[in-house]
């Protein structure tokens, strides 16, 4: 039963990695799970029955979390190319006018 403690600091810090990843927090949720990693590794390899149901609920989190990361990602890279794309049109735009 030492570990039930334990598991509810890392299940309130899973929430708000949650929660910062909804509002866009990256930065944020970086370093929640960062904070987080330790904790989960300190629980070892057999936890108890009532931490392991903890787990498997972290887990799915987790795995919508990334999720989220990779659309993120994409979207922020469609974004940055776009933004590219509209840089150097706008490049070809001041060479043509200066001729």
């Amino acid at each position: 039963m030492q570990n039930v403690a334990p598991i509810e600091h890392i299940w309130s810090m899973t929430k708000d990695l949650e929660q910062a990843v909804a509002v866009g927090e990256w930065e944020r949720a970086a370093q929640l799970a960062d904070a987080r990693s330790p904790l989960l590794a300190s629980l070892g390899a057999q936890p108890p029955q009532e931490v392991m149901a903890r787990l498997r609920s972290i887990y799915e989190i987790d795995n919508r979390i990334v999720e989220v990361a990779r659309a993120a990602r994409q979207a922020l890279g469609a974004e940055y190319q776009s933004n590219m794309q509209a840089s150097r049109n706008a490049g070809q735009y001041l060479s043509m006018a200066r001729r």
